[in-house]
């Protein structure tokens, strides 16, 4: 089990995770890219593009469970922006790089070499399919101890008094009105890459100045990149 660039056999997977699968390929498929399968001649369906479908399905009921038993005062309004926060490709991602999932993913040579490994992309994608391999292997229960540990931080976080999620544009917009300066405008400056991982650049302005730049593999992730950016330079004044 490896590609170029990783090398980690299932075992130390299953050891990095706290599981033992009866089916090791349900955990090789979760980590096996698209761009994987065409180089080595195998099917659409060996991707873990099925199982990200079924994982991002059982991981919201998972976190919307949780978060509905341990906020009993918290409206609708207050669930979903936690909720929305917790499973976010970001989020999800960095739950990813915690489990070190990104040395297991099975990569094309051209993939790997346009550094899609470390991307939220894949991370976050790569995380909802191996809740979907451990959903299947292992059942509900087991999926709900391994989902409830891997975010056990983030939604820790998010059940505490005064939480306000991590959302740079809002808060940007906040800010900005607060001094009477005009609504936050995004504009891309450049996009390049192959279809199947995109790059962004864009920049954000108030008026006539110019706050901040950004980057990402989609457009809102690299507004999110330039509004973190230019609370940063406001902050500093």
């Amino acid at each position: 089990m490896s590609s170029p660039g990783g090398h980690c056999p299932v075992a130390e997977l299953e050891q990095a995770l706290g599981l033992t699968f009866q089916d090791r390929g349900l955990l090789i498929q979760a980590l096996t890219h698209r761009s994987y399968v065409n180089e080595t001649g195998g099917s659409d369906t060996d991707s873990y593009e099925r199982l990200e479908f079924l994982g991002d399905v059982i991981v919201r009921l998972i976190v919307s469970e949780e978060l509905f038993r341990r906020l009993p005062e918290c409206d609708e309004g207050g669930l979903t922006r936690r909720w929305t926060a917790l499973l976010s490709q970001r989020a999800l991602a960095a739950a990813a790089r915690d489990l070190s999932l990104a040395q297991y993913v099975l990569l094309g040579r051209g993939f790997e070499a346009s550094g899609g490994r470390s991307g939220d992309a894949v991370l976050g994608d790569v995380m909802e399919s191996v809740i979907a391999a451990v959903y299947l292997d292992q059942g509900y229960a087991a999926t709900c101890d391994f989902v409830l540990r891997a975010l056990s931080a983030p939604i820790e976080a998010a059940c505490q008094p005064g939480w306000r999620p991590d959302n740079p544009k809002a808060e940007l917009q906040e800010l900005l009105q607060g001094q009477g300066k005009p609504t936050p405008v995004y504009r891309v400056l450049a996009s390049s890459g192959p279809s199947h991982q995109p790059s962004f650049d864009v920049e954000v302005a108030t008026g006539e100045e110019i706050l901040g730049s950004g980057a990402g593999s989609s457009k809102n992730a690299a507004e999110v990149a330039a509004a973190r950016a230019a609370l940063a330079a406001l902050a500093r004044g």
